[in-house]
């Protein structure tokens, strides 16, 4: 993956989790960076490990490639995992008394 496509990965990832902070309900303190974080690994992860699985290997097409980065596999990647963070930054703060 290039520098290119990495930087692009990390300014989604903040721009997702300045998202996540600015259009909820009830923000909770620093949950954007736990969302920008998880998005951006999640991207990453999904770009670079994902598609040289052998795992998935019936697979033979994993949409458009830019720069060293297989776009499909990091967006679904980098929307799940800032989902669960989301969510696990919600249930646990949920959890504890104010």
């Amino acid at each position: 993956m290039g520098l290119l496509a990495f930087s692009v990965i990390v300014i989604l990832a903040l721009v997702a989790g300045f998202a996540v902070q600015y259009f909820v309900e009830r923000p909770i303190g620093n949950e954007w960076l736990v969302v920008a974080l998880a998005a951006g690994f999640g991207a990453y992860f999904a770009s670079e490990t994902v598609v040289v699985s052998t795992l998935f290997e019936g697979f033979k097409s994993w949409g458009p490639q830019w720069d060293g980065m297989f776009i499909v596999p990091a967006v679904v990647g980098g929307a799940l995992l800032a989902l669960i963070a989301d969510l696990g930054v919600r249930s646990g703060s949920a959890a504890r008394p104010t």
